[in-house]
């Protein structure tokens, strides 16, 4: 397990981009202090005055000289926390301005650099078939020791992969910064000529609400392209109750963020509805909704799967996200109903997704590891995002773009041996750094997550199975 080291950066709340914790409490202790300063320079002032009638013995002089050493002190503490802030505002103005500029560049070259990828494919996709056959072929006929050599120094190769390639934060930032291009890329790999592949992305708003450029526009390519391969993404679902326990016992209410990241469930029962009743008999809902099932196969039965994954950055109507809704009406979950909604990498896209669909009173809203960058939260709720910086499945989402909801990320180091290939994503970590997100003194954070609903008298959880419609197609 990886756990997330180093200072929280916070972010968002109308933004993008992230700043360090200690700064952030810094700016927030500055303040504090100026005004402990100035209401103690404003109590000492009255004590300045010679009392009526009284012998003048100095006292108030010693009052008034310490009251304007105080008022001083405000100023100066003021302005230092002006200064900091000033200082960190131009740090997101000059983060602006770079991935502004990068964006441009990279965006007319993306086109060109897949149609020389298929261009070099094609004059070595032969001998490159060949190659891989002969050794295909050499390796059958290898000694079994010979082979578990091979197999050891793959499966180290892989760790290695994991560790100083994926799982590092120069790949995850750039990942994030190419994932808006990669539909350029991806028509001109296909033989697209440059004007309509223009053409075809000027038409891309008009059939999923997706921008030109923008990293739905990218999953929306592949989502067609999947879904002309059989990849049923958007297939209609069904989801069914599993039975509860015979000692089960009402649920008591989550706290917090780490308290909500806890209860999410295994892919295998993927979906988790909690129903509490408050004092005047309300029903509140919370949903916990997992990550990918990582053994489904492509546009199977399972619809916690890669095809779902596509499809919801594309922001479709996903077959995972479908599963939840159908949860929810099970569940009693109506239009009018407080829900909040916590999910965990591809149930992080689905908890977004929802949360802003406006087909329920969303209560809040918290996801770990999810590739929700090109998702930015508008409504009024409160929301908190967290990411871990070397995890390489929240960059799929993209670079954050403008947000209401409270970014938190994190390094994710201490790989142990035993790590799987994405260690920085797993859901473990994310519960540590959920908790440290808890005890965060950043005041944008810590209003967030004492805005998420609590109290309640649980009344009964239930767990769901979800399962693609047989013999249906996309839709």
């Amino acid at each position: 397990m990886r756990t997330a080291t180093g200072a929280l950066a916070i972010g968002g709340g109308g933004g993008s981009t992230v700043i360090a914790e200690h700064l952030l409490v810094a700016e927030h202790r500055l303040a504090l202090c100026a005004d402990d300063c100035d209401r103690a320079a404003r109590r000492l002032r009255p004590l300045g005055a010679p009392l009526p009638g009284g012998v003048f013995d100095g006292s108030g002089t010693v009052a008034e000289t310490a009251a304007a050493a105080l008022a001083r002190s405000a100023d100066e503490i003021a302005r230092l926390g002006t200064a900091l802030r000033l200082a960190l505002d131009g740090y997101e103005l000059a983060d602006s301005a770079v991935r502004t500029a990068l964006d441009q560049l990279l965006a007319p070259m993306a086109g060109l650099v897949g149609a020389a990828a298929r261009s070099l494919l094609g004059l070595v996709g032969g001998p490159l078939l060949a190659g891989l056959g002969v050794a295909a072929a050499g390796y059958a006929l290898l000694p079994a020791s010979s082979r578990e050599a091979m197999d050891r120094s793959a499966r180290d190769g892989l760790r290695f992969l994991g560790e100083r390639v994926l799982d590092e934060r120069t790949t995850t930032m750039m990942a994030g910064l190419l994932m808006p291009h990669v539909d350029d890329g991806v028509l001109g790999a296909i033989g697209v000529p440059p004007a309509l592949a223009l053409r075809l992305q000027s038409m891309m708003p008009s059939i999923d609400g997706a921008e030109p450029g923008s990293v739905a526009a990218t999953a929306g390519v592949i989502a067609v392209l999947g879904a002309a391969a059989g990849a049923r993404g958007a297939a209609p679902v069904e989801v069914q109750r599993v039975p509860p326990a015979p000692a089960s016992s009402p649920p008591t209410p989550p706290a917090g963020l780490a308290g909500r990241v806890a209860r999410i469930p295994d892919p295998a029962q993927p979906v988790r509805v909690e129903v509490y009743r408050g004092a005047g008999g309300a029903e509140r809902f919370e949903v916990f909704i997992a990550g990918t099932a990582h053994d489904a196969p492509l546009g199977g039965e399972h619809p916690w799967d890669g095809a779902s994954n596509i499809a919801l950055v594309a922001e479709h109507d996903a077959s995972s996200l479908r599963a939840v809704r159908a949860a929810l009406a099970d569940a009693g979950a109506g239009p009018a109903s407080p829900v909040v909604f916590t999910g965990y990498s591809q149930g992080g896209a689905v908890a977004t997704l929802l949360a802003e669909s406006g087909e329920y009173r969303t209560a809040g809203l918290v996801t770990v590891g999810a590739p929700t960058g090109g998702m930015p939260v508008t409504g009024d709720y409160p929301a908190v995002t967290i990411g871990h910086r070397d995890d390489i499945i929240t960059a799929l989402g993209g670079a954050p773009e403008p947000t209401a909801a409270v970014l938190v990320t994190a390094d994710s180091d201490g790989r142990q041996e035993g790590d799987g290939l994405f260690a920085a994503h797993e859901l473990d970590g994310y519960r540590a750094t959920a908790a440290r997100a808890d005890a965060s003194e950043v005041p944008l954070l810590r209003d967030a997550v004492n805005a998420l609903p609590r109290g309640g008298v649980g009344q009964e959880t239930i767990d769901y199975t979800a399962r693609r419609k047989d013999g249906t197609g996309a839709g």
